[in-house]
């Protein structure tokens, strides 16, 4: 049997997971607190009521960033079983072993999203998540040695101490790198024990940092260590049999959450293959039998590979590979969802071959092979290197046929929601199609234009003197204003926004004026507020193809405290300054709506009664959600 409790602590959103512990009575005495726990108590496999605790979490306090499957969207939602530990699972059952976890910075997702597989209970009996390891001491396993070993600051790790497996090397501060080998050498510590301790084949230990903020100095993304603890054959002694540093380009909580423990899964399923042969050769027949060819989201990025776009030859072999992947888009404001959180990427041969798709092109008033020679090359996708384009439909373009649940959806408003790399291939298809759409003649002399290198580039067709053009991008700013003691955010709202929803104000960055500059402008001629100059920082970018902004997200105080508002009503309907404690909320209804940018999904949840909020803030992928999340996490 196994618990899992939550301890809610009266600061917002700071929350502590204690962990999955053995017995009841291995628990510090202040868990029987009746109002400050939530008690999952679960066995291998069914859930059994704890000891009589009332079910009590502040959870108007925390912000989560799924959106709910009682949404009214109806698409396919997302799935804690994922493909990795589908995987998993199979191989587990097919070798008749088991696996024990203990994890840290993953809160609990590897255990849950393992147990949400069907048949895992024959392979899984129970974890720990040790989110504090100074204060999870009664949680392991009782092993009172093992905790004094995971409190201790190792030395730095070698190559030798982490088997030869995990890339310890950074380019960080020496405090992060530090940080990061502490790590190492604490899952390593963790699995070796938990495996010998609950007497299953394999221990799966995670450790590391998932943001939003970073204690370590110089780290500013996510990074996570998974070791694999087991023996390498029957009556061997337990060993760590792999150990990898996992690491993110963000420090999206939720996002790093999920694809530490995709790795995880991944790595486990690695070390059995170096036990067991033909748990490898098993997984790999499974894959084929069932078509499942699928390279995961977190294996994958786009190499924009520019060097390639003028090599003739390169481009036209791209250009008829069969696993050429494609965002299809329709019109200039849609694109091809398979899920809330991934794009549809049919392959060329999908795309001539599947009968939804080619019902789906011939729907549209253009030749196929035109529409195909119009293809823009966006980059090479992951690590395969599969080339991948961005096919343009006209807006008439009508998916008859169920392809795979796919479905086309709004760009500005789903997007945000995608997975940072799925974004960033819809915004960047988006922003060619936009470019193309008002960019047909040159700017210089009036002749048509004509797409060369792969799309990405507009040749003007002047016999004697041809002029290029590329695709620009206009500068925004999007800025976050606080009182001098940040207890307060200015949100505003736009005419094309829900009467709830409110945002970060923006404005365009005019000719010769700087970032800075068009801050202190824009605050004062849309809400009459002056802001202190010096206090202006810089926080991130996003691309905001709508139809071609580069927005700069900015953070900035007030020069005298709450100032009094003075709308611009040609610019926005209503601004107001608005606490902590209120901010925190909208942010999670918002979470749980989703698609909050489109005034249909709030105005679906009002009808029925599934809220009565009078404030949101935009969904998280979305700058403005970054401003406003920096800022409810800072003290």
């Amino acid at each position: 049997m196994f618990r899992l409790y939550l301890q809610s602590k009266m600061r917002p959103r700071r929350h502590q997971f204690a962990s999955f512990s053995s017995s009841w009575s291995d628990l510090p005495s202040r868990c029987h607190r009746p109002q400050c726990y939530h008690t999952i108590s679960c066995t291998n496999n069914h859930l059994n009521s704890g000891p009589n605790l009332v079910n009590r979490v502040d959870s108007s306090r925390s912000v989560s960033r799924s959106v709910s499957s009682s949404s009214n969207d109806n698409r396919p939602s997302e799935t804690l079983a994922t493909a990795p530990f589908q995987n998993l699972v199979q191989a587990l059952k097919s070798t008749d072993q088991t696996c024990t976890i203990i994890e840290s910075s993953c809160g609990g997702l590897i255990s849950s999203s393992l147990m949400s597989v069907p048949g895992s209970s024959r392979v899984y009996f129970g974890g720990t998540v040790a989110y504090n390891t100074k204060k999870s001491g009664k949680l392991l396993c009782g092993d009172e040695k093992l905790h004094e070993r995971l409190l201790k600051t190792p030395s730095l790790a070698t190559t030798s101490d982490v088997n030869g497996n995990a890339d310890i090397n950074s380019d960080r501060s020496e405090e992060a790198n530090k940080y990061i080998q502490s790590k190492v050498n604490w899952t390593r510590e963790a699995a070796l024990s938990y495996c010998e301790h609950m007497q299953t084949d394999f221990a799966i230990a995670e450790g590391g940092a998932t943001g939003p903020t970073f204690r370590p100095e110089g780290m500013k993304s996510g990074f996570a260590v998974m070791s694999i603890a087991g023996r390498k054959s029957k009556g061997g002694d337990i060993e760590i049999l792999a150990q990898k540093v996992c690491r993110s380009s963000h420090g999206d909580r939720e996002l790093n959450m999920r694809q530490f423990a995709d790795e995880a899964a991944k790595l486990c399923l690695e070390a059995m293959s170096t036990t067991n042969p033909s748990t490898a050769e098993a997984q790999k027949a499974q894959n084929e039998s069932t078509g499942d060819n699928t390279v995961e989201a977190d294996d994958l990025f786009l190499d924009r590979s520019s060097h390639l776009r003028g090599d003739a030859t390169t481009m036209q072999e791209f250009y008829q590979r069969q696993d050429a992947l494609h965002v299809i888009v329709r019109g200039t404001n849609e694109v091809l969802f398979a899920t809330p959180t991934k794009l549809a990427l049919p392959t060329l041969q999908n795309v001539l071959k599947d009968t939804a798709l080619v019902a789906l092109l011939k729907t549209c008033n253009i030749d196929r092979e035109e529409m195909l020679k119009r293809r823009t090359f966006l980059g090479r996708w992951g690590q395969l290197k599969a080339p991948v384009f961005a096919l343009f439909l006209p807006e008439d373009g009508t998916l008859e046929n169920d392809y795979q649940s796919c479905y086309f959806a709004n760009t500005r408003s789903r997007a945000p929601l995608l997975t940072p790399h799925h974004n960033e291939l819809a915004l960047s298809a988006t922003a060619y199609v936009n470019w193309q759409n008002t960019h047909r003649y040159c700017c210089a002399c009036g002749s048509p234009l004509e797409y060369v290198q792969g799309g990405t580039c507009a040749k003007c067709t002047h016999q004697s003197k041809p002029h290029f053009h590329w695709p620009r991008q206009d500068p925004s700013i999007i800025v976050l204003i606080n009182n001098p003691s940040e207890t307060h955010a200015l949100l505003a709202r736009s005419p094309r926004h829900h009467p709830f929803l409110y945002t970060a104000v923006a404005g365009f960055v005019e000719a010769g004026e700087t970032f800075e500059s068009a801050v202190v402008r824009e605050v004062n001629e849309e809400v009459g507020v002056t802001i202190d100059k010096g206090s202006i920082n810089y926080v991130a970018s996003q691309a905001w193809p709508f139809p071609r902004s580069c927005m700069i997200g900015m953070n900035a105080r007030t020069l005298d405290g709450l100032e009094p508002i003075h709308i611009d009503p040609n610019e926005i309907v209503d601004a107001q300054w608005y606490d902590k404690e209120t901010v925190y909320q909208a942010a999670k209804d918002a979470d749980e709506m989703g698609a909050v940018m489109e005034r249909q999904v709030i105005e679906e949840r009002q009808a029925k009664g599934e809220w009565s909020g009078k404030l949101l803030v935009p969904s998280k992928g979305v700058l403005a959600r970054t401003l406003v999340d920096q800022w409810l996490e800072r003290d």
